[in-house]
């Protein structure tokens, strides 16, 4: 075994133990909100040290690759794949960086923003909610939701959940 192997090792059992407590704190927290912090960050860094030792364990056979036999016994171009799989395993870990963070709060925005969403403020005399909070860019208003199709198994056609008004016709 390697020195890029153990190395590996390390990084994916530490990425195994981030992930195992990112877990229990998505299940320890008491709201919504709460519980997106250990969702967002924990994973996001369990994932890349997983992904991380993964490319240490790709390197340390490219170098065993490179520096073994290459006389009929050979490995021939087996390191071009090896370097390949390294390359992928580094870029997957940068869009795991740059994507997870996004996401996170993108959920959070639109958990904020929908109007069954309601986090109280603790000791605060009024009625405070997070939905309330104006923010720039925000809709001021409450869309209106309007009854989409609802389908029904025993039918083809999808029946509309309320039946629509019958336009008046004008006499002349």
């Amino acid at each position: 075994m390697g020195v890029l192997e153990i190395i590996g090792s390390v990084f994916m059992a530490i990425g195994a133990l981030f992930a195992l407590t990112g877990s229990v704190g998505v299940l320890r927290m008491p709201d919504f909100y709460s519980r997106l912090h250990p969702a967002g960050k924990s994973d996001t860094l369990a994932q890349a040290l997983i992904l991380l030792g993964l490319a240490l364990f790709a390197g340390q056979q490219l170098l065993d690759t490179v520096t073994g036999p290459d006389e009929h016994g050979g490995h021939g171009d087996a390191w071009l794949g090896l370097a390949n799989i390294m390359v992928k395993l580094v870029l997957l870990t940068a869009l795991l960086f740059l994507t997870a963070p996004t996401a996170t709060h993108a959920i959070a925005k639109a958990a904020r923003l929908d109007r069954y969403t309601r986090v109280p403020v603790e000791n605060d005399p009024g009625a405070s909610r997070v939905a309330e909070i104006v923010v720039a860019g925000d809709v001021g208003e409450q869309l209106e939701e309007t009854a989409g199709p609802v389908l029904d198994v025993g039918t083809a056609e999808p029946q509309r959940a309320e039946p629509e008004p019958e336009p008046e016709e004008d006499e002349p």
